[in-house]
């Protein structure tokens, strides 16, 4: 049974009933958790084709950048940055959205009704699964670097 009335609501309680919406917070979560795999995909294959790169502390953009610039899986640079976008609105910017501190882009953030809290809550699992399945691809791409490494030459 839904707890959602379809009812006019401002940014800032608005910004309350995703802090309390369980399901929202938990594809949250999944985001930022999916976020964490395809920065380490990243990681691993820029070390793999640049042995001396320390990214120990690098963030999912200073990967997406390095990986541009370096021509490393530049065929997925264009949905890297999509999603490191989205990511970042998302788990950055929607507390600022929602206090009408920033314009609307990715998400709505006003004319609200309090059922909108699905509409956040199914972009969070989209983005989770997009990134999901981009570091999958990622970390395939990484396979076959493995594999062209492990066969004998001639």
């Amino acid at each position: 049974m839904s707890m959602w009335k379809g009812e006019p609501v401002d940014g800032p309680a608005f910004y309350e009933l995703l802090c309390a919406d369980d399901t929202f917070c938990a594809q949250l979560g999944r985001a930022v958790l999916a976020a964490g795999r395809l920065e380490s995909a990243l990681k691993r294959h820029i070390t793999e084709n640049e042995k001396n790169f320390d990214l120990t502390r690098a963030t999912l953009g200073k990967l997406v950048t390095v990986a541009g610039q370096r021509n490393f899986l530049s065929r997925m640079i264009p949905a890297l940055e999509m999603l490191r976008d989205q990511r970042n609105y998302l788990t950055h910017n929607v507390h600022a959205l929602l206090s009408g501190l920033i314009e609307e882009t990715i998400l709505e953030g006003s004319n609200l009704l309090d059922s909108d809290v699905h509409t956040y809550t199914e972009r969070a699992w989209q983005l989770s699964e997009n990134l999901n399945d981009l570091a999958e691809i990622v970390e395939a791409e990484l396979m076959k670097l493995s594999d062209a490494e492990d066969r004998p030459i001639g």
